[in-house]
């Protein structure tokens, strides 16, 4: 296998639409089948069915795999997956033409709250069957830390791109759920691959999730801050 001409990460971190941004790209069928490649389980799985010994090794699997055949490799890594299997490896060595795309939510709130309530079911997206037992009940403390996590791993993000000296093609979740193909031609025209001439992308199998639950939980959370006899302001 020829190693691919254009390899791409998808940075981010949990419950900011990565799934969708990869779904969407992978549909196009120049942009690779990016995925959860780096997570540690995923790792550790494949490491026993395909029997490599390096993680240069694993990523020329992936290449031989998962690239599209015009030459292109696309992978999706939040920041703990990154940090667990790449750490201190040179990502320039590791994926010829490198670039990054990263993705994030302007509502640090509802990707908290998002977040904890995937954790307490176990239902990350709306077509898994819940694996919890019990209903998710509200946790202020929880979401205060998920809070935080989000927080800090972006700044995790931006640290490596500063030290890496580059800009990644940055993402917004809202403006992508608003103008998905846009969205999508903005990504391929960042990689330096041509959009397919009939690309039309279709509604994602992909569901929303957030639903009254999470805004009575975000509602809720914003009382328990608030100063008493201030009300919580819409933007908070």
């Amino acid at each position: 296998m020829t190693a691919p001409s254009v390899c791409y990460v998808v940075g981010s971190v949990p419950r900011s639409g990565s799934t969708l941004l990869c779904e969407l790209l992978g549909r196009t069928g120049v942009a690779g089948t990016p995925d959860e490649f780096f997570s540690p389980y995923t790792v550790g799985e494949l490491k026993d069915d395909w029997g490599f010994a390096t993680l240069e090794e694993y990523v020329r699997e992936l290449f031989a795999r998962y690239s599209t055949p015009n030459g292109v490799f696309g992978a999706k890594a939040h920041w703990a997956q990154w940090e667990a299997t790449i750490g201190d490896a040179d990502p320039f060595a590791l994926f010829p033409g490198l670039r990054f795309v990263y993705i994030t939510r302007r509502d640090h709130l509802r990707q908290a709250v998002s977040w904890v309530r995937a954790q307490q079911t176990g239902k990350f997206h709306a077509q898994d069957p819940s694996a919890a037992e019990r209903a998710p009940e509200f946790d202020r403390d929880r979401i205060a830390r998920m809070l935080a996590r989000v927080e800090r791993e972006e700044g995790l993000w931006e640290s490596l791109f500063e030290q890496l000296q580059i800009e990644p093609r940055r993402v917004v979740y809202e403006d992508l759920v608003a103008a998905q193909e846009e969205t999508v031609r903005a990504v391929l025209e960042h990689l330096g691959v041509e959009a397919p001439a009939d690309l039309h992308l279709p509604p994602p199998v992909l569901e929303r999730q957030a639903d009254a639950l999470s805004e009575e939980w975000i509602e809720r959370y914003r009382a328990a801050i608030s100063p008493p006899g201030r009300g919580a302001s819409p933007n908070d």
